[in-house]
Formats: structure tokens, C-alpha cells, sequence
């Protein structure tokens, strides 16, 4: 191959195109940008870039960058494209390093670098020095003029790194005073998040979906903690058009129709709940709606303690409205809890089992159950209740049954789902034995019989055990008689089981 000089000379025009395109891309006054070339020169100049072949036929030039990893970079002179080992995307320090090593051959590096941080920032000089809310807006949709790759909605860990570098330039500009900050940055994160929304949507329905989604909690968790610092700080007059302006974007968010709704409803009513709280603006705000969703009329009919009337709602909508009826709980709005949950309660079987993953649905039972149990319902309201919560049930129907006094069905219940004793005991076995100790005995009986059929003396202990606590039942009930020929009955069966008899008569059950 050429020398490195004779190949940089040669192919002249084309190095300096490849400096034009990085002048146009890059912009000084963005961090990342301006971080990313100084550690490109620094590669440069500490002898990190070592050019290693050159295709003629294809024109590509290979070329090892050693970073704290050593990585391939390849450069294609024909296409004029830049292709690097890491994961970085469009850009990174590596591919910058290794131009820079072409073209510090026929230019002077140095030069370059001063020109360019001395130049201005064209995109952003266009914006008025004056504070502004479209300011704000423009500064930070800047720092996502690129498009967002279509390979990040595939990997989770890609997405991650992108979202967080882009986020770091958009909050590069945060301003200095400290009664803007926290303004400046809820607009960064909320104008960063509504500009990867399609890529999470599609992100959360790819193999990495519960990372996506755990990551669209966490930026919850931060905007409420931004929007928690904005209530309770004092405002200014000049602050007036900034909150404005962010309502605005908010609802314009959530009037997009493309089928996320519910995700974009969830991220609507944090605003409202936590920053939005005057009652003349909810008043305006649910003016504003031309046709709204039946779910925004709801959730201001809550907040604003009006009357809610909910027609028949869909299964896939039933966690908004169960979201819904937090709120209202919370709200001490009984009206509107009584008709978001009666509206919810057809629709509960399809949530639990096929709008929830498996370790979600105890949860959401106990949550259900709660909620319904601030409600009137009949019995057979209840009964179609818990028939919907399936065997998740088990323990919410437990306590109602003993609530009514239904100890049969109570221990009919646990007989039919094989209930283990531990499972029993927490579903409230002994204010069953203490109220009705006769509907526990086959229950106790059968959970003795499965120890013996272990056959072995661990087990024998756990079966003595268990009919101490038989014994104690019927004691109560006043059937000794009944233990006594039950005693009799297990002994003569298992007469051959010394070690059994020998737990009997330490059990002191005879």
C-alpha cells in the first residue's frame, strides 16, 4: 500500500468533503459535539489511529483506532461513508479520529479545530437571543434533528445509549438561573420523549419490550419529580407563556391519533394531576377538547368533581379505567367510582388473563378487589366477580365469605382449588376453626393423609401436627367420640408403620 501521505494527497477531494460534512453536522456549541472532536484529536494526536489497508478496486481504507477499546473503522472513498466497530451511531470519536488522520496529511488540524469552534452556531443564531418558549422548543428538537435509526427499535441497549446522549445535548442548554432549570429540563424531557414515541411504541412490542417499558416508567418517575419541584416553586410573571406553551404541546400530544393512546392518556394525566391543579384551568382545558376520548371526559369529571357517565367501555381500554378509578378513589369521588368500576367489571376476566402478565394478576386482584368493596354490589355482582379472578381470587373471596358467615362454601371453596394448608391458613383457616369447626376437619384430614402417603418419619411428624390441630377442633365441636374412632381408624390402617405409631403416641393424639 501507499504511504499514508501519498494516499491523503491523492485522494485530496475527497478527505475534504469528508471535513465538510463533519463542519455541517457538527456544532460547537452542543456538548456532545464539542466533546466528541476533542477526544477525536486527542486519538490524532497521542498516535491512537493506525491506517492498515487500502482497496483499490473498492476504494474502502481500513484503519484500527485504539480507545479504551480498539476498534475498525472503515472508509469508503467511492460512497464517501464512514463506518465504524461500536455502537455509536452516524457519528463517533473513532471515525472522526480516523479522518482527521487523513487530513492532518494536507491541512493543518489545528487550524481546523479553531475554525470551527470560532464558528457560530447557524441553526441556532436564527433563534432570537430573547428567552422564549419556541426557543426552548427549537434548541432541544436541534439535539434531535437526526433521525432516530430503525435498528434501536430492536435493541433496547442501542435505543438506551441513543436516548441519553441526545438528552444530554438537549439539557447542555439548560439555563443558568436557578428558577428556570427545572422548567428547562421538563421541557427536554418531555419534547425528547414525545420525539422517540413511535420508536418506543414499536420498541415495546420487539423482544427487548420490557425493557422499553421499564424505561418509559422511569421517565415518568422523573417528569413527575420535575413536575413536583415546578408546583411548589414561586413563579415569575416572564414564566407565564412557558407554562402556556407547555399545556399546549401536552395536549397536542395526546390529540394524536396512532393507536398509543393509552400510553400517551397516562403521560397527559401526569401533567393535570401534578402541575396543572388550578381549577379555572382544568375548567379551560376541558373546553379545548373538541371531540374528546370518553377517558379525558372522565378523568376531568373526577378532577373537577362533576358527574361521570361511562357507556360501555372496551376490554383493551379497561386499564385506563381502572386507572380511573384510582383517581377517583383517591379523589373521594364515590359517583364516579361506582360507574367507572360497574363499567370496568364485564371486561375483568379478559384484563387479568389477557391484558396482564402472570405476575401482575395477584396484584390487580387485591387492587380490584378493594376498589369493588368501596362500591355497592349484590351478592351475584360479587359472585360473577370473583368467578373473573379465577383462582387469583382465592384470598379476596376467602374474606368475603367469612365476612357473610358462608364457612361451608368457605371450606367447599379451598377443597375444590386444592388449596395448600399454608394457602388456607392465609386465607383465614382459624377464624373458620374458632367460628365453625366442623367445615375444617376434611380439610385437615386430607392434608394429614398427603403427608402419610410420604412415608417417611419427617413426614409422620407434619401429619401429628396437623391432627393436633384436628383434635383442637373437635374438641371444640364436642366430637371426641368422632376423634377417638378417627384415631382408632388411622392406627388400624397403618398398623405396619412403626414409625408412625411411635409419632401417634408422642403426639399424645390417643
Amino acid at each position: 500500500m501507499a504511504t499514508v501521505q501519498s494516499l491523503a494527497q491523492r485522494f485530496d477531494d475527497t478527505i475534504h468533503n469528508y471535513m465538510a460534512a463533519i463542519d455541517k453536522s457538527l456544532h460547537p456549541t452542543r456538548e456532545l459535539d464539542e466533546e466528541m472532536v476533542r477526544k477525536a484529536v486527542f486519538l490524532v494526536r497521542h498516535d491512537g489511529v493506525q491506517i492498515q489497508t487500502f482497496n483499490e478496486e473498492k476504494l474502502v481504507l481500513e484503519a484500527i483506532v485504539k480507545d479504551a477499546h480498539t476498534v475498525k473503522v472503515f472508509l469508503n472513498f467511492d460512497k464517501l461513508t464512514a463506518i465504524c466497530a461500536c455502537p455509536q451511531e452516524e457519528m463517533c470519536r473513532h471515525r472522526l479520529a480516523v479522518i482527521f488522520a487523513l487530513y492532518q496529511k494536507i491541512g493543518s488540524l489545528t487550524q481546523w479545530v479553531a475554525d470551527w469552534r470560532a464558528r457560530p452556531n447557524d441553526q441556532l443564531t436564527l433563534i432570537s437571543d430573547k428567552r422564549s418558549p419556541a426557543q426552548w422548543n427549537a434548541r432541544i428538537r436541534n439535539a434531535w434533528r437526526d433521525p432516530v435509526p430503525d435498528y434501536t427499535t430492536r435493541n433496547y441497549f442501542y435505543f438506551e445509549q441513543m436516548y441519553e446522549g441526545r438528552l444530554k445535548n438537549a439539557l447542555s442548554f439548560v439555563p443558568l438561573e436557578r428558577e428556570w432549570k427545572v422548567l428547562y429540563r421538563t421541557y427536554a424531557h418531555f419534547i425528547s420523549l414525545s420525539e422517540v414515541w413511535d420508536t418506543y411504541i414499536s420498541g415495546s412490542k420487539e423482544v427487548h419490550h420490557s425493557f422499553f417499558k421499564t424505561w418509559f416508567e422511569d421517565e415518568l418517575h422523573e417528569l413527575n419529580d420535575l413536575l413536583g419541584q415546578l408546583r411548589t416553586q414561586r413563579r415569575t410573571f416572564e414564566s407565564d407563556a412557558f407554562f402556556d406553551y407547555l399545556r399546549t404541546m401536552v395536549r397536542s400530544f395526546v390529540n394524536v391519533k396512532d393507536g398509543s393512546f393509552s400510553q400517551r392518556f397516562t403521560l397527559y394525566q401526569l401533567f393535570w394531576t401534578s402541575l396543572f391543579i388550578n381549577n379555572k384551568m382544568r375548567i379551560e382545558e376541558a373546553a379545548a377538547f373538541s371531540k374528546p376520548d370518553e377517558r379525558i371526559n372522565a378523568f376531568f369529571g373526577i378532577l373537577l368533581n362533576d358527574s361521570v357517565n361511562v357507556t360501555k367501555i372496551s376490554p383493551d381500554e379497561a386499564h385506563d379505567w381502572i386507572q380511573l378509578a384510582l383517581l377517583a378513589e383517591s379523589e373521594k369521588h364515590s359517583q364516579a367510582l361506582s360507574a367507572i368500576l360497574m363499567a370496568v367489571k364485564p371486561h375483568v376476566k379478559t384484563f387479568l388473563f389477557e391484558g396482564l402478565y402472570t405476575q401482575y394478576r395477584q396484584q390487580h386482584v387485591r387492587t380490584l378487589s378493594r376498589l369493588f368493596s368501596l362500591i355497592h354490589l349484590s351478592e351475584a355482582d360479587w359472585e360473577d366477580l370473583f368467578k373473573q379472578f379465577g383462582h387469583y381470587g382465592l384470598p379476596a373471596y376467602s374474606t368475603y365469605l367469612i365476612e357473610k358467615k358462608l364457612y361451608k362454601q368457605w371450606a367447599e371453596l379451598h377443597h375444590l382449588h386444592n388449596s395448600p394448608l399454608y394457602f388456607v391458613e392465609e386465607c383465614g383457616l382459624k377464624e373458620v376453626q374458632n367460628a365453625a369447626p366442623d367445615y375444617v376437619l376434611p380439610l385437615y384430614h386430607r392434608y394429614a393423609l398427603a403427608h402419610l402417603e410420604e412415608r417417611n418419619r419427617t413426614s409422620y411428624k407434619q401429619a401429628v401436627r396437623i391432627w393436633k390441630k384436628m383434635k383442637a377442633a373437635c374438641k371444640k365441636s364436642g366430637q371426641m367420640s368422632f376423634w377417638e374412632a378417627y384415631m382408632n381408624e388411622i392406627q388400624t390402617q397403618n398398623k405396619r408403620l412403626r414409625a408412625l405409631q411411635e409419632e401417634i403416641e408422642k403426639g399424645n393424639l390417643v
